[in-house]
């Protein structure tokens, strides 16, 4: 089966992993606060912390905005679970908003509809490494006095005009999760660009403690019999912090970034081309917006009806190739209704139709040519 997504591994990742086993130090190590400084002078952000996940990121961005029983939190209920759980952990309440049909990102209508004098915050996601309409979302997030969330766990390296996603809005998180462009296993990464929500974060980071403060020597782990204090719970957090392995993995993984990107521009055009080419009406594809720079994390059709994106799903898998569908609507889900009582048509009518296809830099030009290949046979046999 020729998968959605495989990461892209070499000699240099098991190096690096063999190099922390060696040391000894399997977390707060020097890959940690190498790729952390890294990180922020890639995206230029004004403070960068490695997660043990993008679900960590979320979850310290809520703790951050004080989320609390009764606020308002507005979100695209078409993603990922963990954006709706960091706002429900809060005891916050997750206001569901609908979709764009050519970009499947965050519908700022919709978004306008939705803010009340509850609304706390609003958390946008990047869809498939392409930008949302950030600059109206920021100037509603202005005008209303509210946060605004990225999440950009499909589009680190991304931009929309000279700014990368994930640094525009007030918080920013990332994924770098095996399915993710680079990978550190299971990991993530919190960007904070509101400098005012600065100062509690390595407190959060570090299970509510001041340990940052007093443990300077990574590589000694020790505090100084001289001092006079020890470090202390000084407020909420959990175990949030990335371990060495992956960031060992990650470090590996940013130094490959350029080419990473690269190959997967190549691969996400030539489908483009082919779709272009064969100018059907009953798909289309997902691109970026103008003025943006993707990171071509997920390459996405979207079909007329459910029917015919069943049927080639059936025949894609049939064929050993793996198209899937993606996001199933979170305000239709179990916990979902417990929240949400309306209706999204876009999103409802345009979730079953939308069809991953297989993108990966590591892709063969053979296993590609076969996909192409069953795209334009089916195309002309159905559409």
């Amino acid at each position: 089966m020729i998968p959605v997504t495989k990461p892209s591994l070499d000699k240099s990742d098991f190096n690096n992993i063999k190099k922390v086993i060696k040391s000894k130090i399997l977390t707060d190590g020097y890959f940690q606060n190498k790729t952390e400084k890294q990180k922020k002078k890639k995206i230029n952000s004004n403070f960068v912390a490695l997660t043990h996940s993008c679900t960590a990121a979320l979850e310290i961005s809520a703790i951050l905005l004080n989320l609390k029983k009764g606020d308002e939190v507005i979100m695209p209920s078409y993603g990922f679970v963990s954006v709706a759980n960091a706002v429900v952990l809060r005891g916050a309440i997750p206001i569901f908003v609908d979709v764009e049909s050519e970009t499947l990102n965050i519908s700022v209508e919709d978004v306008e509809r939705k803010i009340t004098s509850k609304t706390k915050a609003i958390y946008i996601i990047h869809y498939a490494g392409n930008a949302c309409k950030i600059d109206a979302l920021i100037k509603i997030a202005k005008k209303n006095k509210i946060f605004l969330v990225e999440d950009a766990a499909h589009a680190f390296s991304a931009k929309y005009k000279n700014k990368y996603l994930g640094t525009i809005g007030d918080i920013g998180v990332f994924s770098f999760h095996e399915t993710k462009n680079i990978v550190g296993g299971q990991a993530g990464c919190i960007s904070i660009n509101n400098k005012s929500l600065i100062k509690r974060a390595n407190y959060i980071l570090d299970k509510g403690t001041n340990r940052k403060q007093f443990i300077s020597n990574m590589k000694k782990k020790i505090i100084k019999h001289s001092n006079k204090n020890f470090y202390t719970w000084v407020d909420l957090g959990s175990e949030y912090r990335i371990p060495e392995l992956s960031c060992a993995l990650l470090y590996s993984q940013i130094m490959k970034l350029d080419k990473i990107q690269a190959r997967r521009k190549i691969i996400w055009s030539k489908y483009k081309k082919i779709i272009s080419k064969l100018k059907n009406k009953h798909y289309y594809l997902v691109e970026p917006i103008k003025h943006s720079q993707s990171t071509y994390h997920i390459c996405a059709l979207i079909f007329s009806n459910s029917i015919i994106s069943k049927k080639f799903q059936q025949i894609m898998q049939k064929n050993k190739i793996a198209a899937t569908f993606h996001y199933v609507p979170l305000h239709k889900s179990k916990m979902g209704k417990k929240f949400c009582k309306y209706s999204l048509p876009i999103t409802e009518k345009i979730f079953n139709r939308v069809v991953r296809l297989p993108l990966f830099s590591d892709i063969s030009m053979k296993n590609f040519n076969k996909i192409s290949k069953i795209l334009q046979g089916f195309t002309k046999k159905f559409c």
